[in-house]
């Protein structure tokens, strides 16, 4: 009996992992295909170059906001009312967030491995403007937006009022949407003072600032969710 609960939130976790394989999963998969085929027929009908598939992983962040704010708002009071403690819980939506996460990173490397293959233009790198160009950005990007959507999940789960929910879940999703021309405008600041520019520099800048995003989305989500209230389960 000690081993059945002691795995419940493993249980918990996998349950999350594969229904959303099955159904988000499969749906981003098809889309990349159906845009990646939409782009071979355009260049053998036009002959000139464009690339739609390239837009599914640009699709990757509003996907895991969505993603995260649906999992966490219909799990978390849905598993405390079948008796799952919240720590429990807590850790079983950790453990999905991690691994949808690892998920994101390996499928977008994975996509502009084929976007390459398939591609018939030379000189211009897919990714550009996409900082998931190394396996370390592609995790963090979709890390800090799953974090982002779990907060804002959390907001709505945690106060009764749900104008005040909506007012810190929108503030959280605005601060990642608009964190980017921030960060730019900070380091061209920066860079007109030193005499100096590099585009490495900016991409480091940003992945910093969105690696301690995804850190303080993530405790306060944690936080946020350790204080909601237990709904009781309607008869």
């Amino acid at each position: 009996m000690t081993t059945v609960l002691t795995q419940r939130k493993y249980r918990v976790a996998a349950q999350l992992a594969t229904k959303t394989a099955r159904t988000v999963g499969l749906a981003a998969v098809a889309a990349f295909a159906l845009l990646l085929a939409a782009s071979a027929v355009y260049r053998s009908v036009t002959g000139q170059y464009e690339e739609y598939a390239y837009y599914a992983l640009m699709a990757v962040p509003l996907v895991m906001i969505g993603l995260a704010w649906v999992q966490v708002f219909r799990t978390y009071p849905r598993a405390l009312a079948n008796g799952v403690t919240r720590k429990e819980t807590l850790t079983a939506l950790a453990l999905f967030g991690a691994a949808a996460v690892l998920a994101a990173a390996l499928a977008t490397q994975l996509g502009l491995v084929v976007i390459g293959f398939f591609s018939t233009f030379e000189g211009v790198e897919h990714h550009r403007g996409f900082y998931g160009r190394t396996l370390t950005e592609s995790i963090v990007r979709p890390a800090v937006y799953f974090a982002c959507g779990a907060t804002a999940a959390a907001a709505m789960l945690r106060f009764g009022n749900r104008a005040v929910g909506a007012v810190v879940a929108g503030l959280a999703i605005g601060l990642v949407l608009y964190r980017q021309p921030v960060v730019q405008f900070v380091y061209t600041e920066y860079a007109r003072a030193a005499g100096t520019s590099s585009t490495a520099e900016l991409g480091s800048m940003l992945l910093s600032v969105d690696l301690a995003l995804a850190v303080l989305f993530s405790i306060t989500a944690w936080l946020l969710l350790l204080r909601a209230p237990i709904r009781n389960k309607k008869a």
